[in-house]
């Protein structure tokens, strides 16, 4: 159970309670009775929406601030979460919950910037994005292609930019963002770095104009707008199990090492779990619009990278298993490079190293897949900023996240073209889980 403070103007169906409205807090007595309910309620902590005091069996106590209980009070409803008011008047002797400078969890929607549609200087809704995307292909229409390489579960278009001069001996970079929607700095992340190509296109390196680049900003637009207009800490797809919408982890939905067994840390089968998995390889959409366009697009694709938040570090393959994949070495010093090049741009320490060394067991993921299926020899997810401010980056920090991320990845691209393309095998016809 969990205690969690929380303002009303009438008495809490919880117990005919009243909490306060001048700043104190109240305690809630809630009850976990499944893993998802509790990593949900740890993750509204990590944000700061409210403080957990004690976590013990399957009772957690909580503190919320009154200003901000009767959303998390919805939060709890929504997921079945079962909850008590225990105190209604505390000047909160457990401690004040901990702050952090970011958006509230029901976030509005933004307007464009009054010069152009994005500036980096805040997160921008799905509909700002996709009219991004398009205005560069508007602008650059010799080098810029936008496309719909798929549709979400609940049809709303997965938009695909590619940047490419036409040359057919190119090889190819896959970049992807918000796979789980609450990880804002992803999209910004690969937005910048696409804005960046396109605009210097002309004067950037050989080791970018021989390459065609894909960017998806968005891979998970159901659950990034739902992060935008209800709940800000909405990780998975928008999915249905049965009657509810549960959603699925996007991230342990992909065909290699799909469901291996292992603890709730390599995927789920409960559809309330946060890592939930999905009910086979590739069963959503948003998924399987990746797996389709890599496989078939004709072009080998050399890099794949995705973006994530928020631990600061640079991890390869393998993800569900302590075992060093063949390209260990090679993958080992390409993030090495990309580490360095964040280094030089604003002193960030990123960590280095194969996922389940410096992250956990996770199976189903999309560098597993990328690297063991469709053998993309330089597969990473790069975990973002930041660790002190979790999901909830501030503002401020966008734009310096997204420099030191465009640094890092062009210095993988020169780095690329030095080494062996060991596994650039290129899927026309055959089907591949």
């Amino acid at each position: 159970m969990i205690m969690i403070l929380y303002e009303a103007k009438s008495a809490s169906r919880n117990g005919g309670k009243v909490a306060r409205k001048d700043g104190r807090y109240q305690v809630w007595e809630v009850k976990c009775l499944k893993e998802g309910q509790r990593i949900f309620l740890k993750s509204l902590d990590a944000k700061g929406a409210i403080n957990i005091c004690q976590d013990k069996d399957n009772i957690i106590n909580v503190m919320v601030e009154g200003n901000r209980a009767m959303h998390v009070e919805k939060l709890l409803r929504e997921r079945n979460i079962i909850y008590q008011v225990t105190v209604t008047d505390t000047t909160g002797k457990f401690g004040p919950p901990y702050r952090v400078k970011s958006p509230s969890l029901i976030v509005n929607r933004h307007k464009s910037p009054s010069k152009g549609i994005m500036d980096w200087k805040d997160f921008y809704p799905l509909e700002t994005i996709n009219k991004f995307l398009d205005s560069l292909e508007k602008h650059f229409p010799s080098i810029c292609t936008v496309s719909v390489m798929g549709t979400s579960v609940e049809g709303r278009d997965i938009k695909l930019l590619k940047i490419s001069n036409s040359d057919a001996s190119n090889t190819a970079v896959w970049l992807d963002g918000a796979i789980h929607a609450r990880e804002w700095i992803s999209t910004a992340v690969v937005t910048y770095i696409a804005d960046h190509i396109a605009k210097h296109f002309d004067t950037l390196s050989t080791s970018i104009t021989n390459k065609d680049w894909y960017l998806v900003p968005v891979v998970n637009p159901d659950g990034y707008h739902h992060s935008h207009a209800v709940d800000r800490m909405w990780r998975k797809n928008r999915a249905r199990f049965g009657n509810t919408i549960t959603g699925v982890d996007l991230n342990r939905n992909f065909g290699n090492n799909w469901g291996r067994s292992g603890g709730n840390e390599f995927s789920s089968g409960d559809p309330n779990h946060i890592n939930y998995r999905g009910f086979e390889p590739f069963s959503e959409p948003e998924s399987a619009a990746i797996k389709d366009l890599i496989l078939y697009s004709g072009t080998p694709f050399k890099i794949f990278l995705t973006f994530h938040a928020y631990s600061e570090v640079i991890s390869f393959p393998w993800c569900y298993t302590a075992d060093p994949c063949p390209d260990y070495v090679n993958l080992l010093e390409g993030g090495t490079v990309m580490a360095k090049a964040i280094y030089d741009t604003n002193g960030r320490m990123y960590k280095v190293g194969n996922f389940k060394d410096i992250m956990y067991y996770a199976s189903g993921t999309s560098i597993d897949w990328s690297y063991g299926t469709a053998r993309i020899p330089f597969s990473y997810l790069v975990e973002l900023r930041s660790k002190q401010d979790k999901f909830v980056l501030p503002k401020d920090q966008i734009e310096d996240t997204c420099k030191e991320a465009l640094n890092g990845v062009k210095a993988l691209a020169e780095f690329v073209d030095k080494k062996k393309c060991l596994n650039c095998d290129v899927y026309t016809s055959k089907k591949v889980r």
